[in-house]
């Protein structure tokens, strides 16, 4: 789904993100500071939100601070000072010294000012806003067992609250069926693989995250209390006991029963050893029909590429078998179903992975062998190219925010692109750009495992000791966090993805090609990328080649504000429908017999 994080060591700015507002008070508003405040700061590139709320004990004034694109949540803010219309407030502790400095508006409705931090001075606006409800239960419901659903937080960083939900369905199974949901970070659904409970004592594990919890539930079954420990840090958590699970809307997901057939399906690649288990969806009427394979992105994705509470592959395939084309999507090697190792695995193993899939289609009665294509998303838009290339089995192909450009190329200039969106300044993006740019000259040029890995692990050392105590404490450094960033980089898949040119594979490829980017992707960037790959075709001689540029959608296709990943699980659209038609029209266009 994603193209992959950048593994350098990115500063903690003052990052910001602008939630959706709740309605305007209807009442007038009182000539006072005390109150739920929403707003943003205006910077170069961008607006960026924030929440604010403002209390007074006799003359003693406190408050808090929301900052959504960082997951920060409730954040003391000290000190707080109020002079009659004069408001000012600032975050102690966070690298650059952020500081508020504003007026109240006469009729108590706004405030505004100017924002610095580390040199740099910008206007910000905030207007009162009716406070939100409650996010986090303050007391459990009573019960029994641990099956049910549960709510709680914790501080992976000391400025960062990260809000999680437990769903347990069953606690008898010998493989616990369950899952920690991720609220703060769109809702990302980790399953649990080790689940125990004796006398109370509660011990669960997941294994995906490399996370486990151990605490005890009380007498009324309404509370869990314990200890979280991941990546050699530990951080008290306390679930409490909810009456129901908690409400995702999307609105988009398809509902049974569908006016189409579905069946769950085994896909051998034989070569490897590999079993890859999916869902083929195949349309109404009579066929033979056309068909498509989808290829998720970067990391193990299921067979709906499920990310931040959206299922857009399952979205995806629902539109195009309403529009009479097959689909076939699975989920990755050791992932979900399937068999393998994601671990070791490299795009070209996923070319062998799809290729098989293709295969398996040419099988089907259901299924036209000459009209099969390929849609890939992010990383999967570089796999589809190498499988065109290697099959003339491979009708067309269809990319979805594909790679145009040298993955290096692409990586500095996401790293950028997000850092500018969430409010990083200059000096900390460039000091970033330097430390990947080190980073990946190691991995280019040293072929040693042992070399390589002593080399990439000296330099984070090296940039982690440069920060001062305080950024240190505010990013939540620490030795296991640095070893989890040198592991990622030196996986063989990193290795082979960064030294990747996506331009010699495009220029082999002589099938019809649909490239498609949101204009407001900041992973992989239409401006670049869509160019590229339409150039590096057409001069190849393919001339076959379409690409568009989608104003207003995001890495994922859903329409946006900023662009910005933390946005996407607060996003209720998964696909935009005019992307969506624009996939199917092309392809009935490009297969129409």
């Amino acid at each position: 789904m994603k193209t992959p994080s950048i593994p350098g060591l990115v500063l903690l700015g003052f990052s910001l993100l602008c939630p959706q507002f709740a309605g305007r008070w209807a009442a007038a508003a009182p000539l006072d500071a005390v109150g739920h405040w929403e707003g943003d700061i205006t910077l170069p590139t961008t607006a960026l939100g924030i929440r604010v709320d403002l209390s007074r004990s006799g003359e003693s004034w406190q408050g808090t601070i929301d900052i959504p694109v960082q997951n920060l949540r409730g954040f003391k803010l000290d000190p707080v000072k109020v002079d009659g219309p004069a408001v000012a407030f600032a975050m102690p502790g966070i690298p650059g010294d952020p500081q508020f400095a504003g007026q109240l508006a006469d009729n108590g409705s706004g405030i505004t000012g100017q924002f610095s931090q580390g040199g740099g001075s910008f206007p910000f606006k905030l207007e009162r806003k009716a406070p939100p409800a409650a996010d986090l239960p303050t007391v459990g419901i009573p019960g029994k067992g641990l099956v049910g659903h549960w709510q709680g937080s914790l501080k992976p960083t000391p400025v960062i609250e990260l809000r999680l939900a437990l769903e347990i369905t069953d606690a008898s199974a010998e493989k616990p069926v369950g899952a920690l949901i991720s609220i703060d970070q769109g809702n990302a659904r980790i399953p649990l693989t080790t689940l125990t409970e004796r006398d109370g004592v509660v011990h669960l594990e997941a294994q995906s995250i490399g996370g486990a919890f151990d605490g005890k539930l009380n007498g009324d079954g309404s509370e869990i209390a314990g200890e979280w420990k991941q990546g050699g840090g530990s951080s008290v958590l306390v679930f409490k006991r909810l009456v129901k699970a908690m409400s995702i809307n999307r609105p988009q997901d398809p509902i049974r029963p569908y006016p189409y057939a579905e069946e769950e399906v085994v896909v051998q690649n034989k070569a490897a050893g590999v079993t890859l288990a999916g869902t083929l969806t195949l349309p109404a009427g009579a066929g033979p029909f056309p068909a498509v394979v989808l290829i998720t992105g970067s990391g193990p994705q299921d067979r709906d590429e499920a990310l931040m509470g959206h299922r857009p592959f399952l979205v995806l395939a629902d539109h195009l078998t309403r529009q009479g084309i097959a689909v076939l999507r699975c989920d990755d090697r050791g992932f979900g179903k399937s068999t393998g190792s994601f671990a070791k695995a490299t795009d070209s193993d996923f070319v062998d992975d799809t290729l098989a899939t293709v295969a398996y289609l040419r099988t089907r009665k259901e299924i036209d062998p000459r009209r099969i294509g390929l849609v890939g998303h992010s990383e999967g838009g570089i796999v589809a190219p190498k499988a065109a290339v290697k099959s003339p089995e491979v009708a067309f192909i269809v990319l979805l925010a594909g790679v145009g450009v040298p993955m290096e190329d692409l990586l500095l200039r996401q790293a950028r692109d997000i850092s500018l969106a969430v409010g990083m300044g200059e000096e900390a993006i460039t000091k970033n750009a330097a430390t990947q740019r080190e980073l990946f000259q190691v991995l280019h040029a040293e072929k040693d495992p042992a070399k390589a890995e002593n080399a990439v692990r000296k330099i984070l050392r090296e940039k982690a000791a440069a920060m001062t105590d305080e950024q240190r404490k505010a990013l939540g450094i620490s030795d296991a966090m640095l070893d989890g960033q040198a592991k990622v980089m030196l996986s063989p898949w990193f290795r082979d993805l960064i030294s990747y040119d996506p331009r010699p594979t495009l220029r082999a490829v002589k099938c019809p090609v649909l490239a498609i980017n949101g204009e407001r992707d900041l992973q992989v960037a239409s401006k670049e990328n869509l160019p590229a790959i339409r150039d590096t075709l057409e001069a190849a001689g393919n001339r076959r080649v379409k690409t568009v540029e989608l104003a207003g959608l995001n890495h994922l296709f859903q329409t946006c504000q900023t662009g910005a990943p933390a946005e996407y699980g607060q996003i209720e659209e998964t696909f935009n429908p005019a992307a969506l038609k624009l996939v199917s029209d092309w392809i009935r266009e490009t297969t129409a017999r």
